[in-house]
């Protein structure tokens, strides 16, 4: 099974490529658990909640797992809890991070910043937020040497960038 993760800042296109990428490939797309989770809470998150976030992401990471054939798409994963967690809240969440080191992620497709920023009340922070989120994403995926590719361009040029990638590791 080959897990494919769309990771980046916010508002980078992430949510569109992964359910372009999940119609294309007929595989299920896990989602956001943050965007769900403030949506039911209606408030600013705060330090509690980044545990359950993490929980939650990894729940619907693996609940999608069992209905794919070859693929799954991860719009984002674990790996943005950790980021958040030390950006927002300058903490580290240990277990999460010995979570993350045992799951098995086939590549990430890394969303770049280079799409107009749009508001998105309670999830976005602002577009020089983005620029900074987006030099942290490339930094952790370099330093733990994980398997990613750049997508920028045009949602056209992003899913054919993307899907020469994916198809490279089938």
């Amino acid at each position: 099974m080959k897990r494919i993760v769309i990771t980046g800042a916010e508002s980078t296109g992430k949510s569109t490529l992964a359910k372009a990428l999940s119609d294309y490939y007929g595989e299920p797309c896990s989602g956001e658990f943050v965007r769900s989770y403030v949506d039911l809470h209606e408030r600013e998150l705060n330090q509690s909640d980044l545990e359950p976030i993490a929980k939650g992401q990894l729940t619907l990471e693996d609940a999608e797992l069992e209905q794919a054939q070859r693929l799954i798409f991860h719009d984002t994963n674990i790996l943005s809890s950790i980021i958040y967690a030390n950006v927002y809240f300058d903490t580290d969440i240990e277990w999460l991070n010995h979570r993350f080191l045992e799951r098995d992620y086939s590549l990430y497709l890394l969303c770049m910043p280079d799409i107009p920023w749009e508001a998105d009340e309670g999830q976005r922070e602002s577009p020089q937020a983005r620029d900074d989120l987006h030099i942290r994403f490339k930094h952790h995926l370099d330093h733990r040497q994980l398997p990613y590719v750049e997508i920028h361009g045009s949602k056209q040029v992003r899913i054919s960038q993307a899907v020469r990638a994916i198809d490279a590791i089938l």
